[in-house]
């Protein structure tokens, strides 16, 4: 069969268009394969689609039939296709403006702004509440301590004339290395001492005001449901070995019982009279706790009981001992040795009942009265040697308790040595150390169980 050469050339260009079609396919596929950003090029083409509808608009928009008088855009057309650029803007604005005029024009709407704080106090009231409580706790802060620092100023002076006729020392400050006297020292804003000494047989007395709370308003409103005073003490410490065994405690019942129940020497020697109302013609509301009361009636003579018994308001308790050691421990704990004891009075008044100077010198005069009684006062030798007796029972009986203490201290820390033991062998990775120790704390153990016996030597 023979082509013509019109049909070779059809064929030979069929074959390239093939040859072009094939080799552009395969050229894509590879791009593809090659091409690492294939997934973002794909979103963008989808972008594309999305956009196309929007320049398919403007295609349809631009095919719409011309007024007349416009350029059809034909290369037929004189102007050859050429469109004048201010026409067409003004036929945009036109149609710009026609679509406008289709749209109605909204309301502008304001948001709604708070009033400014200036006008609107209400939303504070928090804030006015806060900065009231404050006022209000700064000025009970002023007008209590100076409240304070005047009534322990008045009782002061009311005891200061009298103090400097007992001690040749009166308000020494403690600070500097001169002694300086007429100095009442404030530790708090409720709390007054003045130190005092200089007597025959006194080692010191102490002078403590202790206040309520007029500072605090808190204290202030806690007072108003469960009411305190406002306590004068007076702390007298014998020198040693100037008054015989004697402990006892009189005054208002629940005060007396609360010595009690917090001193250690008042607990341990202590007992409740029962008739002491009717014996010493105490007032009603007082109770006595004594050791003996050979050493009670001595005290309380007929002169004592009479200040008592006129003072009785102003009087909180009397405190009288030879073994005077502070508070019992707390519950659960104990000494580890005997604690020191002192010879020590201790005196505390009702200070508002101190209002004027007689009561005061009364007082004072009761307290350093029985300063000297106490140091004249020689019991008894059968009365002395029971207290002797009851002594050394609290010392036997302490040492025993303190015994028993350490023991169990020292059992405890027995097992805890062997806890550590076994938890160091357990710990231990050699094996021939741990062996050498295993074999250790086997004969440890067998030693602590054979019985102890005490060698005698054979002269």
């Amino acid at each position: 069969m023979r082509f013509t050469t019109g049909q070779f050339m059809n064929a030979v260009l069929w074959f390239l268009w093939i040859f072009l079609l094939a080799s552009g396919s395969l050229s894509s596929v590879a791009a593809t394969e090659e091409n690492e950003f294939a997934e973002f090029e794909e979103d963008e083409a989808v972008i594309e689609n999305v956009e196309a509808p929007t320049t398919q608009k403007v295609l349809e928009r631009m095919e719409k039939p011309k007024e007349k008088g416009q350029p059809t855009g034909d290369f037929d057309d004189d102007d050859f296709g050429i469109v004048d650029e201010e026409h067409e803007d003004s036929e945009n604005g036109k149609e710009a403006t026609t679509v406008e005029d289709q749209v109605p024009p909204q309301p502008l709407k304001f948001a709604d702004v708070p009033a400014h704080f200036r006008s609107n106090w209400a939303s504070y009231q928090v804030e006015a509440l806060v900065l009231v409580i404050i006022m209000l706790y700064l000025v009970t802060y002023v007008l209590g301590r100076n409240k304070n620092q005047t009534i322990a100023t008045e009782c002061y002076d009311h005891c200061r004339e009298l103090l400097s006729k007992q001690f040749a020392l009166v308000g020494d400050d403690g600070v500097s290395d001169t002694p300086v006297g007429d100095c009442l020292r404030r530790e708090t804003d409720y709390s007054f001492s003045a130190w005092c000494s200089g007597r025959v047989g006194v080692h010191s007395l102490l002078l403590q005001m202790r206040m309520v709370k007029r500072q605090d308003l808190v204290s202030r409103v806690l007072n108003m449901f469960k009411p305190t005073e406002d306590k004068l003490s007076l702390k007298v410490q014998l020198d040693p070995n100037e008054m015989d065994p004697l402990v006892m405690a009189v005054g208002e019942k629940k005060a007396v019982s609360k010595q009690v129940k917090d001193m250690l020497d008042l607990s341990s020697y202590a007992t409740e009279r029962k008739n002491a109302n009717s014996l010493f013609n105490l007032p009603n509301s007082f109770s006595l706790f004594s050791e003996q009361s050979e050493s009670a009636f001595a005290v309380l003579e007929p002169s004592v009981v009479t200040i008592l018994r006129k003072h009785e308001q102003a009087i909180d308790f009397i405190h009288i001992s030879d073994q005077y050691s502070g508070q019992k421990p707390p519950e659960g704990e104990t000494y580890s040795r005997l604690p020191e004891t002192c010879d020590l009075l201790i005196f505390s008044f009702n200070m508002q009942y101190l209002k004027d100077q007689e009561t005061v010198e009364q007082l004072l005069t009761l307290v350093f009265y029985l300063v000297d009684k106490v140091r004249k006062l020689r019991l008894s030798k059968e009365a002395k040697l029971k207290a002797d007796r009851k002594r050394k029972e609290f010392e036997e009986n302490f040492v025993r308790t303190t015994h028993q203490f350490r023991q169990e201290a020292a059992q405890a820390r027995r097992e805890e040595k062997t806890r550590e033991r076994k938890q160091r062998l357990l710990e231990e990775e050699d094996p021939e150390k741990q062996r050498r120790l295993e074999a250790k704390e086997l004969k440890r153990e067998a030693k602590s169980k054979q019985p102890k016996m005490k060698q005698l030597k054979m002269k």
